[in-house]
């Protein structure tokens, strides 16, 4: 009887072997190396995700519109001011009104939120997507919201890079100027016009007095973005004799011009 030699046996030679236990130790190390590259980045895009979402909350979304008009601003165009705290947009903050329609100014002024909700909001949103909290300072200039990325220190690179929203004076503030007409032409009297806009969730207003040198023409600068009204008085608030107004426009971009139709004191 022959017997089998070893290589007519069956099973694995040690080269084999060997050469099998290298090739799951390279792909072990590939995975140890791209798994936590794929954890972070999606973490990265989840936490630019949820850091736009508190922007729009802010300041409102330019995308939603009704036809032309811009419609979204947030707690911005109902406050009149951007929030001290990220928690403002999910809770009423102490000292701030809520919303109601104001006779004087004829909209709405106020909290009207939750501007950011869903499933523990408090502390979803004041974290990004590792873990750590947000850096929100409304004081600075721009105003700037910062994720320190994956590995929560400033500076870094790729996933590791601070992620940084800021909110520019454009997004925010708008200067408002128009004519005073009568009759279709230049107005060339004394007058007041009077703008209306929330600060803090109440109303506040801010006076151009004019004279007849202007005429008609007047401005008011930083004026928060949002729907706002004017009021024209002639001569003076104190005493008029014609009262137009108020007169509801949309300030939506940096430089609004209310249109001379629309305060024209004998159309």
């Amino acid at each position: 009887m022959i017997l089998p030699s070893l290589r007519d046996r069956s099973g694995f030679t040690m080269i084999e072997v060997l050469m099998v236990i290298l090739i799951i130790t390279i792909m072990a190390v590939v995975s140890i190396t791209v798994l936590p590259d794929t954890i972070n980045e999606s973490k990265f895009n989840q936490t630019v995700e949820k850091m736009n979402q508190i922007r729009n909350a802010m300041i409102g979304n330019p995308e939603i519109r009704e036809g032309t008009t811009r419609t979204s601003f947030g707690y911005l165009g109902d406050v009149g001011a951007i929030p001290t705290l990220i928690s403002d947009l999910i809770s009423i903050p102490g000292g701030i009104s809520a919303y109601a329609v104001n006779s004087t100014a004829r909209y709405g002024i106020g909290w009207n939120g939750a501007y950011l909700t869903g499933v523990n909001a408090a502390s979803n949103f004041t974290t990004d997507a590792w873990g750590t909290a947000l850096v929100y300072t409304p004081g600075a200039s721009p105003p700037t919201l910062v994720s320190l990325g994956a590995d929560a220190a400033l500076g870094g690179t790729v996933f590791n890079q601070d992620i940084t929203v800021t909110l520019p004076s454009e997004l925010t503030t708008s200067t408002v100027s128009g004519f005073i007409c009568q009759g279709g032409g230049p107005f060339t009297a004394t007058a007041q016009v009077e703008l209306n806009f929330p600060n803090a969730g109440a109303l506040s207003q801010s006076e151009a007095n004019l004279l007849p040198a202007d005429k008609g023409q007047f401005s008011f600068a930083t004026v928060p973005m949002g729907i706002r009204s004017i009021t024209v008085y002639v001569p003076s608030k104190a005493a008029p004799t014609q009262t137009l107004g108020p007169i509801v426009f949309t300030v939506a971009q940096p430089n609004v011009v209310v249109p001379c139709n629309l305060i024209d004191i004998s159309p």
